[in-house]
């Protein structure tokens, strides 16, 4: 992905992710607050029209009909008075277009119609008298002793008019019998009044029976099957008065929200509703608005971020042109430097000077290697000039088997380790360790090799050799305070006498002695000290006996013990002494070479530090 890509992606993100979760919530909290506010206005309009049914029923209709009660139940009243109370208690009533009085036993019921009501009827070539007329039976079925009947809902479908029937008793006393006062109410002003409510322009204001029908619709719609009428009916059946407000779907399947009330003296249910999607109309809006400015946020990211991209790519990707070209090898190559004094001009100049010390180096760096191979080549020469001076040929002597190996920690080192026949009964053998590491340890070698040749064919006795060695090494010594640790041994063949001295070597291991009774040994220290550091001193002289066939003494320098392992763990003189006798039958050569290399697997993983060097002479 490249970085413009990267770009474009990144202010994409950052111009449209903080957009999007504000946007959200404020959507989400406006959601939340236009559904409190709807709930609240839907609860108090359906509150409303419940007060105008009850106001209808208290005042237009029932406070009437008790006032016609007490005049026909005055017995001080004649007949026609009481007659015409009922002519002008309709008149004072519009809404009561027939009022009945019905005496048990009489066959003909008194009927008192409207003028107005009754002119619309024939209108329609209905009677009035027989649209308008109880039932007897079904009046006596109405009556409580109690309380009035309000039901008997009607729909005249000629005149397009709701009828309601409200049934009194009246007092026993008042005809010497059962008697009930009923009237027949016509419902137009209370539709007229619901459908003129302000709801009704944004929502819908519906009024449902007992069993879930609507009022005022001419067919008689059947709501049953909606949630909110399922739980209107409940509640009418269950003669709980309540209001409340829940969601819900429409039959349509349109989400919707609903308030319901249910008014104390009538059987029916008041619904008073509007769609969700109109309730939640500013929140549709905010969303649209806020699409919008998200499209408008992202087109400015997007132009934004191909602008700064390529003011930022354009340099960089000549910069990396550059840094493939030199990477190839070609340092000619120029550099155009942008003006500008931001970063990329500045990482500019940067590259700029990069690439003038990198010509630099490069020319230093030719130098140094044509050097380094210069001083690689000499000390190869050095390793095989050193590597000359070490026995690479072991000769093959008849009464004893003799062997070393000297493996360097660098090219050149400072361990040295020599054999040699002295006349037809003696052998010499000796090893060294010089001070230090690297060429100056190898020329100190070199130089002690020399002066030990020297003083060891002039002299047989090992301590007089090594007194002398150091008397001469310290004279030869112009300050460079080196030393060397030597371990000089001569090995009769006839005898089997083994006379050594020592000047701060490592004491050998032997096999064989009178001290080791067929297991390696360390010889007995002796007190010494090393070789160039301080003239007349006095070297000791020891003496010990190889005289069986397999009889054994190894040389060894501290490279050999003082080895370490990734743990820290050091080789150590027991390590070497259990390998020696693990490894007692091998021939001269083979003990030799086990032993470097179990000291190499003891330390795998850790360079070598020191020299290590072996040297063994084994009786046949």
């Amino acid at each position: 992905m490249s970085l413009r890509a990267k770009l474009l992606f990144l202010f994409t993100i950052l111009s449209i992710i903080p957009l999007g979760i504000a946007g959200r919530n404020m959507t989400q909290i406006t959601r939340d607050e236009l559904k409190s506010a709807a709930n609240d206005h839907l609860m108090s309009v359906a509150g409303q029209v419940t007060q105008v049914v009850e106001d209808f029923y208290r005042y237009s209709w029932m406070n009437p009909l008790l006032f016609i009660q007490k005049a026909v139940e005055n017995e001080s009243l004649a007949v026609n008075e009481k007659l015409s109370l009922l002519t002008e208690g309709m008149k004072n009533a519009p809404d009561l277009v027939a009022i009945q009085i019905s005496v048990e036993g009489v066959d003909s019921p008194l009927l008192v119609i409207q003028d107005e009501f009754s002119a619309l009827l024939k209108q329609s070539s209905l009677n009035a008298e027989h649209v308008l007329r109880l039932d007897p039976h079904e009046i006596a079925g109405h009556r409580n002793q109690q309380e009035a009947f309000v039901g008997g809902l009607t729909y005249l479908e000629q005149v397009d008019r709701w009828l309601l029937t409200i049934v009194i008793p009246l007092a026993e006393t008042t005809f010497g019998r059962t008697a009930t006062l009923a009237a027949r109410v016509n419902l137009e002003r209370l539709a007229a009044r619901i459908k003129e409510h302000s709801f009704n322009k944004t929502g819908f204001i519906t009024l449902i029976d007992a069993e879930g029908h609507k009022i005022f619709d001419s067919n008689r719609t059947d709501l049953s099957q909606c949630s909110l009428v399922k739980t209107i009916k409940e509640l009418l059946s269950s003669d709980t008065r309540t209001i409340g407000v829940v969601p819900y779907v429409s039959p349509s399947g349109e989400r919707m929200l609903g308030a319901y009330a249910l008014p104390t003296n009538l059987d029916v249910g008041i619904i008073v509703e509007k769609s969700e999607a109109f309730a939640y109309m500013a929140v549709t809006q905010m969303v649209k608005n806020l699409i919008l400015w998200v499209t408008v946020g992202f087109i400015v990211a997007i132009v934004g971020a191909i602008v700064v991209s390529v003011s930022l790519t354009r340099p960089l990707r000549k910069l990396t042109q550059a840094a493939r070209i030199i990477s190839e090898g070609d340092l000619s190559i120029n550099i155009e430097t942008p003006k500008s004094k931001d970063e990329i001009g500045e990482l500019s100049l940067a590259f700029e000077m990069m690439l003038e010390d990198l010509r630099s180096y490069i020319a230093r760096l030719t130098e140094t290697t044509k050097a380094k191979e210069r001083a690689e080549s000499e000390l190869k020469l050095a390793h095989d000039i050193q590597q000359s001076f070490l026995p690479r040929n072991f000769p093959d002597w008849e009464q004893i088997d003799i062997w070393g190996k000297c493996d360097p920690a660098r090219e050149v080192g400072g361990d040295y380790f020599d054999l040699f026949q002295i006349d037809d009964d003696h052998y010499g053998m000796v090893i060294g360790d010089v001070s230090g590491k690297g060429v100056p340890a190898a020329l100190f070698m070199a130089v002690s090799r020399t002066l030990f040749r020297i003083l060891s064919s002039r002299e047989l006795s090992p301590d007089l050799v090594l007194t002398e060695f150091n008397n001469k090494l310290v004279e030869l010594d112009q300050g460079s305070n080196m030393f060397i640790t030597l371990f000089y041994a001569v090995f009769n063949d006839k005898t089997h006498r083994l006379i050594y001295s020592s000047a701060g070597h490592n004491m050998p291991y032997v096999k064989g002695s009178r001290l080791s009774e067929g297991t390696f040994l360390m010889l007995p220290g002796m007190k010494t000290m090393v070789a160039g550091i301080m003239d007349g001193i006095t070297m000791p002289v020891a003496e010990t006996f190889l005289r069986r066939s397999g009889d054994t003494i190894v040389l060894y320098t501290d490279g050999m013990i003082e080895a370490d392992n990734e743990e820290g763990e050091i080789f150590g003189e027991e390590r070497l002494e259990t390998l020696l006798n693990h490894y007692t039958d091998l021939p001269a050569k083979e003990l030799c070479e086990m032993l470097i290399k179990e000291v190499k697997e003891f330390q795998a993983g850790r360079p070598q530090f020191d020299d290590m060097t072996v040297l063994t002479l084994k009786v046949k």
